[in-house]
């Protein structure tokens, strides 16, 4: 009975919600909903207990205030609510909000009939890219954790409103046979490096520090002769979002397993620049993968 009245409470917030974004402007949603998160971001920033930092390279060392981390939190909690209506996200009022910087290599991978994996990292809204890169016309699936039967039924519910409904948004780690089957059909497919399940590899990330990488990614571009491109999104605001898809890898980096640390390497540096510019988006995960090189260590 409890589980049945919550999901009917979360359904009948999903359609108000809905309801409201249909008939508002971009500014009017944001003021009705600002005051909402803003109470929800005080009062679950007041209740964290603050943590000391992790050890971290001195660019990524950002001062972060109660202020900051309520700010931080609340822009997350508004960026969720672009999952209820995804299929507007491709409209003037919605895409405007979103620059998309390198669709062209997703264009080539597609006429050149090749599949494409996309290596990102938890940075910005990324539980967001593959909602705004259907909305630019890929059918977009990424890789998650957890079970397939844990997947709540409002959340299997707002699959239906998804560009391309027919084709899953996400797949779980036990559907990976699923995943590799979707990406050998020619689809794209996003996936963390900083991910800590499966293998993992040691490449330099900046003076002193290595990136402990999940390689995953370039298993499964080796694997399907697929593309291997970075992809990062930017949160700059009030529903201003910058997705970026950089170089991809060179073949020569994936023709052998040695060569797999000049590949995240190259996948690093086109993320580089993102993690320095707005280091207070590097969400735990990707902290997590950061290791002080010992002094042994050092060349």
């Amino acid at each position: 009975m409890k589980n049945g009245f919550k999901s009917a409470c979360g359904l009948s917030f999903f359609f108000v919600i809905r309801g409201a974004e249909r008939v508002l402007s971009v500014r009017g949603f944001h003021r009705i909903l600002n005051p909402l998160v803003f109470v929800r971001a005080a009062v679950n920033t007041a209740f964290k207990k603050v943590r000391p930092p992790p050890s971290l390279p001195d660019f990524l060392r950002t001062p972060v205030t109660r202020r900051t981390a309520r700010q931080y939190r609340q822009n997350h909690y508004l960026n969720h609510f672009l999952e209820f209506f995804p299929e507007r996200l491709a409209g003037g009022k919605w895409m405007n909000g979103c620059h998309i910087e390198g669709l062209e290599h997703l264009c080539q991978a597609r006429q050149s009939g090749r599949p494409a994996v996309l290596a990102c990292c938890h940075f910005g809204s990324y539980f967001l890219l593959r909602f705004w890169l259907r909305a630019a016309g890929f059918p977009v699936a990424t890789i998650v954790g957890g079970n397939s039967a844990g997947r709540a039924g409002l959340m299997r519910f707002k699959d239906r409103f998804s560009p391309f409904p027919e084709i899953p948004t996400a797949f779980y780690q036990d559907q990976l046979r699923e995943a590799a089957e979707f990406l050998a059909a020619g689809n794209p497919l996003l996936l963390p490096i900083d991910a800590p399940a499966g293998k993992q590899m040691n490449v330099p990330f900046c003076e002193g520090w290595t990136f402990q990488m999940a390689t995953g990614a370039v298993r499964l571009a080796v694997r399907h002769r697929a593309e291997l491109i970075p992809c990062f999104i930017v949160d700059e605001g009030r529903w201003r979002l910058r997705i970026k898809l950089g170089m991809p890898v060179p073949e020569e980096f994936l023709a052998t397993e040695a060569a797999w640390v000049r590949a995240g390497k190259h996948l690093l540096d086109e993320m580089f620049p993102a993690f320095q510019a707005h280091p207070e988006q590097c969400a735990a995960d990707l902290f997590r993968c950061l290791k002080q090189n010992s002094p042994a260590a050092e060349p």
